[in-house]
């Protein structure tokens, strides 16, 4: 009896000096559809998106928040109306602080034919650095981020809504002991 109450004591001497640590992974995917309506052939908007109306973990979990990674940026365009030859020449989805600052490329498209792709999900290449400025916002107090959807096409007027979805994965530990 004796071997097995030292034996509880020294486990729990172990998981007191190592510490016990909760960890847990939770999806966020951050959504914005822009509506691009334009006579030029440059287009160009920016919003802030507040990633807790997307997740109430982020605020739940603040104190707790270990690490955010963009597993997946999609986009769709949702509506089009222009000729069967329009396309987007080029265009870029970039990132910055709610505060202010400068903008971090996140996605790129280029030569995509409206007309092809409408109603279709899109997978797109995610640029490291913008990732980054995701995933410090995110991390950040308030959970907001400046988006900003600029580009060209090869004919006017444009007249598109497209919406764009980030995917990620936020880890969080909380420690026990």
């Amino acid at each position: 009896m004796k071997k097995i109450t030292v034996l509880a004591v020294l486990l729990m001497g172990v998981a007191l000096m190592t510490g016990c640590t909760l960890s847990k992974d939770f999806v966020v995917t951050l959504e914005k559809e822009y509506t691009v309506n334009y006579n030029s052939t440059s287009y160009s908007k920016t919003e802030i998106i507040d990633a807790t109306s997307f997740s109430d973990d982020l605020d739940k979990f603040e104190d707790d928040l270990k690490s955010v990674n963009v597993t997946k940026i999609t986009y769709t365009v949702t509506y089009f109306n222009g000729p069967a030859t329009q396309q987007i020449t080029s265009a870029v989805l970039s990132v910055a602080p709610a505060e202010g600052g400068s903008f971090t490329t996140l996605t790129t498209l280029a030569n995509v034919n409206l007309m092809s792709v409408a109603a279709k999900e899109q997978e797109v290449e995610i640029d490291e650095a913008g990732e980054e400025v995701v995933e410090d916002e995110l991390l950040g107090d308030d959970h907001k981020l400046q988006w900003k959807f600029s580009g060209t096409a090869n004919q006017a007027p444009v007249n598109f809504k497209i919406k764009f979805k980030v995917t990620c994965k936020v880890k969080y530990e909380k420690k026990l002991i």
